[in-house]
């Protein structure tokens, strides 16, 4: 711990020590002070009476600027995995699933009951839309709550509360879906 740090950095979460190892690099002297019990806060592995156990969306977001900047994914010797959602339905699992990426489960996708055909054709039309220009050009967007902005798009109950809860869950830990709709879009766009 140093005595007099230029900066103190508040959580220990990812953003926390890449602040950290920025301002390192820039020759700023700093410390991270977290809350929690250790480095990670909501993103780590715990190890409980021999058991590893995860917290948090567990998956590297490769299109992330800050994390192509940070780490060396060819270091790293990344495994893609298969993108699709899981989600389990009146007692049954259905696959949700891009059609441009697996055509076959994109199409069984659009049969199963979670979502409206026109909720379907709306997640293509909110892929594009977040893909469409600059990560500053979204931040620069109006601002409304995650919630609101799903239902400006037109979603209906039923794939917010199947689908689009779970997935902003797992991403941000925003069940309510009361979080910026911008960084929803952020978090679809480099999920994409």
């Amino acid at each position: 711990m140093g005595s007099n740090p230029d900066v103190l950095i508040i959580g220990g979460g990812l953003a926390g020590p890449c602040c950290a190892f920025r301002l390192h690099q820039g020759g700023v002297s700093s410390q991270v002070l977290t809350a929690s019990d250790g480095i990670g806060e909501r993103v780590r592995t715990d190890k409980i009476e021999g058991f590893l156990l995860d917290r948090g969306f567990q998956i590297l977001l490769t299109a992330s600027p800050e994390a192509r900047t940070v780490l060396d994914y060819d270091a790293l010797n990344l495994r893609p995995f298969y993108p699709m959602a899981l989600i389990r339905y009146q007692n049954r699992f259905y696959r949700f699933s891009d059609p441009r990426r697996h055509p076959i489960d994109g199409i069984l996708s659009l049969l199963s009951p979670i979502g409206s055909l026109s909720d379907k054709l709306r997640v293509r039309k909110l892929r594009n839309h977040v893909l469409t220009g600059s990560l500053s050009d979204l931040y620069n967007r109006s601002e409304t709550r995650t919630l609101q902005a799903l239902r400006n798009l037109g979603f209906s109950d039923n794939v917010i509360d199947c689908f689009f809860k779970a997935f902003i869950r797992g991403v941000f830990f925003d069940p309510a879906l009361g979080g910026s709709g911008r960084m929803f879009e952020f978090g679809f766009r480099v999920t994409v």
